[in-house]
């Protein structure tokens, strides 16, 4: 069997070497790690846009900003996912510790930018697909709850 040249990751994709925990150095912090940006699109929808890695270090600064949103019990609370780059069992778990919340407050959460594969391919493997709204894009997403 032979695989593809271009199914091998670009070593220019890696952090040079002498740059983790066991060279001495540190891994990056929550905050250098995940991006968080909140946006009120229209009236009882809230967008969450996620930039990064969704992994153990990364989830509580995550499950923070998604309680604090949820708190003021939007309608719609939309999750853009498009611009994850990881997504570890951790962040699986923290989306649907999300749901859980969104339930208790009465607020529908929706999952966008299931198109890259980093997300949709995990939550298609673990078969968590089927338990949320989910949409392509914000924008389709936004499409179907201002109609």
């Amino acid at each position: 069997m032979t695989i593809p040249q271009e199914s091998f990751d670009d070593p220019a994709d890696y952090p040079p070497a002498g740059s983790g925990p066991a060279d001495g150095g540190e891994w990056d912090s929550h905050e250098d790690l995940l991006g968080l940006t909140v946006q009120y699109p229209a009236a009882g929808v809230c967008v969450v846009t996620v930039d990064g890695e969704l992994d153990t270090v990364s989830v509580p600064l995550f499950d923070a900003c998604v309680a604090e949103q949820l708190a003021a019990a939007p309608a719609h609370l939309i999750l853009d996912l498009q611009p994850v780059r990881f997504l570890a069992s951790t962040g699986l778990t923290s989306l649907l510790r999300a749901r859980e919340l969104a339930e208790t407050t009465g607020t529908q959460l929706h999952l966008a930018g299931l198109v890259t594969r980093v997300v949709a391919r995990a939550l298609h493997v673990t078969e968590l697909l089927e338990c949320f709204d989910t949409y392509p894009t914000v924008t389709d997403a936004l499409a179907v709850m201002i109609d």
